[in-house]
Parts: structure tokens; sequence; C-alpha cells
């Protein structure tokens, strides 16, 4: 009688394209006078992306680890 590990492919470890992606980078800051409220609103938008950016990277170690398990 036939195992049934050869009548169902092993599903194949998949990583999802978006935890591959890069992080953005820094917000540019104008090189002229900026002013305090622009440069507040600049620097949060950059916190913004850093910390989206690490908790995509988190998630994606924890994907990555637990597709190779």
């Amino acid at each position: 009688m036939p195992s049934v590990d050869n009548l169902v492919p092993a599903p194949k470890p998949h990583v999802d394209a978006g935890v591959m992606k890069e992080c953005a980078g820094v917000v540019d800051i104008p090189h002229r006078f900026v002013p305090y409220d622009e440069l507040v609103r600049l620097h949060a938008t950059d916190r913004q992306s850093l910390g989206d950016c690490k908790r995509g990277k988190h998630a994606a170690i924890l994907t990555i680890k637990a597709l190779l398990k």
C-alpha cells in the first residue's frame, strides 16, 4: 500500500515579498532655513518610517524562523 507522504506533496516554504522589502531612506532636509514646525513634521515622518520598518523587519525574522522549523 502506498504511503500518504507520496500522495500529497509537501508544501514549499514561502516568504512573502513584502517582508523582503528594503526600509525607506531617511527624510531629506531642505538646504534652507527650516522653521521649527516643519522640522518637527520631518522628524516625525522619519521616526514613523523607522518604526514601521523595524516592526516589518521583526515580522520578517519571525516568519523566516517559522518557515525554517
